[in-house]
């Protein structure tokens, strides 16, 4: 809970710049340029026509439910155990309602995650943003379990499956393992205690002090709170939020597999393993708007130039419809809950979003 943080409705939200906003769109329109001379789009779209979807479509749409579920209980649940207690359907609605934004302005979308906590629930926008790169952070550990496992198989096998999967994969992912475990050992070894006091000290400081000094504490205070949630973290945490995220990893290799399967396209479980993650992710980096762009092109680097498992037009008809199929279930659901987010979040009105915390 929050009610002991001092100040907490005095830390801004500031909207992201336009230049921030436009630059998903520079880079997929570029991407989409260079797609307009590399994909027959004529041949792409006969093989859609053609393709047996019947299992995709519903297991993309599945997947979507699932995906919204996890969201919920990984990210809302941080919010809950390290900002304010939230009930099962708060977590369900703030973390799901902006996917209806996410869909085309997805660096708008990720603003109203920690303004929804710091309307509703009075939170310091860094303690959201703290929970959410923890939630985060073990989501990539789920990723990098089946980069990990799947590296190892592919190297293991001889001839290997897929060459380009090699030992310089396996060296990244060992240096991400390294990190990853050398953060939560130090979390939890003795200093933790100290650091835990030295993070809630610099909050005090910026809001005690005035004039130029007193800016540079705030500023300096609030980047130190993006630590606050790893400092009071157990393992058990770390656990569960990793666990949860792994459900969605399952189900997302499932039903990016299934659709691939559609096309026609059969490419080996290690390649995958490896690909499929790398090109969902990518749904929510700044090279794509409503997964069209950078997924359409990693998916052609991936099962096209490194596994030459079909046609550069099957590859991208695969990604083209399965990025169109998640677009569609995450709007569909942000949907349902967007009306009640908005009232609840902004009672009088969006246009007055930087008034007041904790309405």
């Amino acid at each position: 809970m929050t009610d002991d943080i001092p100040g907490v409705d005095k830390e801004q939200i500031k909207k992201p710049s336009i230049i921030n906003q436009l630059v998903p769109w520079i880079i997929t329109a570029g991407i989409f340029a260079w797609l307009y001379f590399a994909v027959d789009f004529r041949k792409m779209f006969h093989i859609l026509a053609s393709a047996n979807i019947a299992y995709a479509v519903p297991s993309i749409l599945l997947f979507s439910v699932v995906f919204g579920l996890v969201d919920s209980f990984t990210f809302g649940q941080a919010y809950s155990w390290f900002s304010a207690k939230l009930t099962n359907f708060e977590k369900i609605q703030c973390r799901v309602a902006p996917y209806v934004i996410q869909v085309f302005f997805a660096p708008l979308a990720e603003v109203f995650f920690p303004l929804y906590m710091w309307r509703k629930k009075g939170v310091a926008p860094s303690h959201s943003v703290s929970s959410s790169i923890f939630a985060i952070i073990n989501d990539v550990a789920a990723v990098f379990t089946a980069l990990t496992i799947a590296t190892i198989y592919n190297l293991s096998t001889s001839p290997r499956l897929v060459p380009a999967i090699n030992g310089w994969w396996l060296a990244l992912e060992i240096v991400f393992w390294v990190v990853y475990f050398s953060n939560l050992i130090f979390w939890h070894s003795g200093l933790q205690p100290r650091v835990n006091a030295w993070i809630e000290r610099s909050h005090k400081a910026g809001l005690e002090k005035k004039g130029s000094k007193g800016i540079m504490l705030k500023v300096a205070g609030t980047a130190v709170q993006l630590l606050r949630t790893f400092s009071i973290a157990n393992w058990r945490q770390y656990l569960a939020i990793y666990g949860i995220r792994m459900i969605s990893l399952i189900a997302g290799l499932v039903s990016n597999y299934l659709t691939l399967l559609a096309l026609d396209i059969h490419p080996p479980l290690a390649l995958a393993a490896v690909g499929i993650p790398i090109i969902f992710y990518a749904h929510f980096l700044p090279i794509n708007v409503g997964g069209y762009g950078g997924p359409q092109a990693l998916s052609i680097l991936f099962f096209y130039e490194i596994g030459h498992c079909g046609s550069k037009e099957q590859v991208a008809a695969y990604s083209f419809l399965w990025s169109s199929g998640f677009l569609l279930g995450r709007f569909l659901i942000g949907l349902v809950f967007i009306k009640g987010f908005m009232k609840q979040a902004f009672p009088e009105g969006f246009m007055n979003w930087r008034k007041g915390a904790g309405a």
